[in-house]
């Protein structure tokens, strides 16, 4: 009796764990990549946005991501600024307005 228990409860976690793989897929924006359809202008807005975030707070560039913000690309830029505090600055990639600026959390 305890083998059949213990047979259900495993079948029953490798359905949980490969339908939350399933769903962690499907919603992660890792997986998706966009297409650059002009590389030197994406390569300018990248770096003026990079400019701009350094300009906010001086320091050093930690890291810099692309995002699909629901459509809207953005560049996420985390910067450790010379406060020592870690900033995270979100750029529209065409228009390289900041859209959001702050500490990283």
């Amino acid at each position: 009796m305890k083998k059949i228990v213990l047979a259900l409860v495993a079948v029953a976690l490798v359905g949980v764990g490969a339908a939350g793989a399933a769903l962690f897929k499907k919603e992660s924006r890792h997986y998706v990549r966009p297409t650059i359809a002009d590389v030197d202008q994406h390569n300018t807005k990248m770096n003026d946005c990079i400019k701009t975030s350094l300009e906010r707070h001086p320091g050093a560039v930690l890291e810099v991501e692309m995002e699909d913000d629901d459509g809207r690309l953005l560049f996420d830029i985390d910067i450790q600024g010379k406060d020592n505090k870690t900033w995270e600055i979100e750029c529209d990639a065409v228009s390289g307005e900041i859209v959001e600026d702050g500490p990283d959390r």
